[in-house]
């Protein structure tokens, strides 16, 4: 348990992070009116960048002063934390959609109907808890396996030839 401690700790923070940002636009009421859904969503991405940089930096915290920390050692945290958040992220989608917007796919029909470009049966078809939680699982495999890529290149330590370094090896020990 401690070997997933930070990973799981962040994993929840990011799901949280969204449910409370959820809640924040259905209360600025973006679930009725989705005129600036577009800037709340960038505002949104933008911040959950920086959550993921801040995991990085406190699994990298945690690691100790002068550990070494491998560009696969990085990418297996990030890995680990994309597994936890698509775990969750079903959960995150009923909590959304179930219980702070449960009028969201009723609303977005209404508004995309007015709009006049779809039929109710196409949009039906898209906008139901399903495809959202399908859609969600993927949109968070390939975002986090690419922050993923990402951080680990960022946050990865390089060996200083002039110091004693202690490398963090994620592999099992054999006996």
């Amino acid at each position: 348990m401690n070997k997933i401690g930070i990973e799981l700790k962040w994993a929840a923070f990011i799901t949280a992070f969204t449910c409370l940002w959820a809640a924040l636009e259905h209360t600025l009421g973006y679930h009725k009116d989705f005129s600036n859904i577009l800037i709340t969503a960038f505002i949104y991405y933008v911040i959950l960048t920086f959550l993921w940089a801040i995991a990085f930096v406190d699994k990298k915290k945690s690691l100790g002063k002068g550990a070494v920390w491998e560009f696969k050692s990085a990418f297996k945290f990030g890995l680990i934390l994309t597994g936890l958040l698509t775990i969750l992220n079903p959960i995150a989608q009923y909590i959304i959609y179930g219980n702070i917007s449960p009028d969201y796919f009723h609303n977005i029909i209404e508004y995309r109907l007015a709009k006049g470009i779809e039929t109710r049966e196409s949009l039906e078809a898209i906008y139901n808890m399903q495809v959202a939680i399908r859609t969600g699982v993927m949109d968070t495999l390939s975002y986090s396996i690419v922050f993923s890529a990402l951080y680990a290149w960022v946050f990865k330590t390089k060996s200083n030839p002039n110091t004693t370094n202690i490398v963090v090896n994620n592999t099992k020990k054999r006996k």
